[in-house]
């Protein structure tokens, strides 16, 4: 789709000054590129189904992080400006600048002094769960049937909200779902000492069992990626489980409190030191059956990784992808 931004005199100008306003950015390597157009795909819908002025609203209010396949842990750069452009055929198409973290300035927690191996304790005592809170649930409906969310969802302990996400790819390697939940229902664990209230105890208890049997339901997709998804102090956190081995998985969730706790720590650390995270990832261990902190997102936009992996320049990856939320709130569902 380069051949749009090649073909529009006007997106050619743009681009020439976009790239000039972001030279001395903190990113290794910067291209243009078409994020999204009116291109459909075999089956006549939308390849991207967001619309022009929805995507760069939404990256007004936040930057997009581009991702290999979309997979939530493996980011490759960010979207730094974007504009909208019609062609002389009345094609559409938003153009941007991208920079890839690569060659870059890219920060690690051991030159940061940040422990990231110590474990943190649990939460002791917790409050209520507030009486609106909800989980949401969003996949790309190319990916995950309307069955299974449905039988998902049956027997949540709260309301559950359906968000369909639109990624920027024809193929899929991997079936991402992000399950959205206030950060203190992934924080208990059966050990809390004190909550407000019995009914308080119980909602929590009943997150918890609805969570495990979640873990169950994976075994019925194909190369999942569940993603643990919630804030804390502005921060995005996400926890993610990979594949369908149901043992561990147990065996991640027994423990995810504890990686809670010392994310929420992480996250502190790093607002005291005057460089606040705007995104935090942990994935989970096969070999020492722990989390760990994969990378940081910090406001500034630079990365914070141990792994060579994700920013290594050989890397750079073809299949992009944006992990975005489809364009019609009326395909939100809740249930109650």
């Amino acid at each position: 789709m380069a051949d749009l931004i090649n073909d529009s005199s006007a997106a050619k100008v743009w681009v020439e000054k976009a790239l000039q306003r972001h030279s001395d950015s903190i990113f290794g390597k910067l291209v243009s590129a078409v994020i999204w157009s009116d291109t459909r795909g075999p089956n006549g819908h939308p390849l991207v189904d967001v619309s022009p002025e929805a995507l760069i609203a939404k990256f007004a209010r936040s930057p997009l992080i581009l991702l290999h396949n979309h997979d939530p842990g493996q980011p490759k750069g960010q979207v730094l400006e974007a504009a909208c452009f019609v062609d002389q055929d009345g094609m559409r198409f938003v153009a941007a600048i991208l920079g890839f973290y690569a060659g870059g300035d890219v920060l690690n927690f051991r030159d940061l002094d940040i422990d990231t191996e110590t474990p943190v304790p649990a939460a002791e005592s917790l409050p209520s769960l507030p009486e609106d809170c909800w989980i949401e649930i969003a996949f790309d409906p190319r990916e995950v049937d309307d069955e299974w969310f449905e039988q998902v969802g049956r027997d949540a302990p709260l309301s559950i909200v359906k968000s369909p996400l639109s990624h920027n790819s024809a193929e899929f390697a991997h079936e991402l779902i992000r399950v959205g939940l206030i950060y203190l229902a992934i924080a208990w664990n059966p050990l809390v000492t004190s909550i407000a209230s019995e009914a308080g105890k119980a909602a929590y208890s009943a997150t918890h069992a609805w969570v495990r049997k979640l873990l169950e339901r994976l075994a019925e997709r194909r190369n999942p990626i569940l993603d643990f998804h919630t804030f804390y102090d502005d921060c995005q956190m996400s926890f993610l489980l990979r594949g369908r081995d149901l043992k561990l998985h147990y065996a991640a969730h027994d423990v995810l409190p504890a990686a809670v706790a010392q994310a929420q720590s992480l996250v502190t650390k790093l607002k005291v030191r005057s460089s606040p995270a705007r995104q935090l990832v942990y994935e989970f261990s096969k070999e020492t059956l722990r989390w760990y902190p994969s990378f940081v997102i910090l406001s500034d936009g630079r990365m914070i990784t141990d792994s060579v992996k994700l920013i290594a320049i050989e890397n750079l990856p073809t299949g992009l992808s944006l992990g975005l939320t489809a364009r019609s709130p009326g395909q939100r569902k809740r249930m109650n």
